[in-house]
């Protein structure tokens, strides 16, 4: 049974300088802080540029189309060269 005491106390003796202290805890809860304030920058600016992209969409969407509406219209197609054909000069007897 002493032995068994002191290998349990081998064991506290071990565990206790590892364990956290009053201060330890306070730093992990001033960084958890200020991740969680992090976050929170992290959301309202996610939030407030989906509001600006899709009012853009919504606006883009509804946009009026022109009073005139476009008219695509063919390229102009090439015309043909016109041909006259005239007569040949009639040649004078020869004498």
């Amino acid at each position: 049974m002493d032995s068994e005491v002191a290998a349990l106390k081998a064991h506290i003796d071990t565990i206790v300088p590892t364990l956290a202290t009053k201060a330890d805890i306070e730093v992990l809860r001033a960084e958890m802080h200020k991740m969680s304030a992090e976050g929170y920058r992290w959301m309202v600016a996610s939030m407030v540029g989906m509001f600006i992209g899709f009012g853009g969409l919504y606006f883009a969407a509804n946009k009026k189309p022109d009073e005139r509406p476009v008219v695509a219209q063919a390229p102009p197609q090439p015309q043909q060269p016109i041909i006259i054909y005239l007569p040949q000069p009639q040649q004078a007897p020869q004498k």
